[in-house]
């Protein structure tokens, strides 16, 4: 939700309220200037990243064991 300064000045409670369940971005001269989030949300920047990869871990097994990665390797060179 987009407020204009002047009007959160004038309402600031219920922005405060409304921001538990939105983002409010705050605009100055109608253009965006400040974002008003909810206390203890977390930011995208510090999200953990898994510490397995299921699908590549689907890979594994994949090849016959006779097969060399110098021989695939020189297969798809040759293509």
């Amino acid at each position: 939700m987009q407020v204009a300064l002047s009007d959160l000045k004038l309402n600031v409670g219920h922005y405060v309220d409304l921001a538990e369940t939105e983002d409010v971005i705050i605009t100055k001269y109608g253009k965006p200037a400040a974002k008003l989030i909810r206390f203890g949300k977390e930011p995208w920047y510090t999200k953990q990243i898994p510490e397995k990869v299921t699908s590549i871990e689907q890979l594994f097994g994949t090849l016959p064991d006779d097969i060399e990665f110098d021989d695939i390797r020189a297969a798809r060179l040759s293509k």
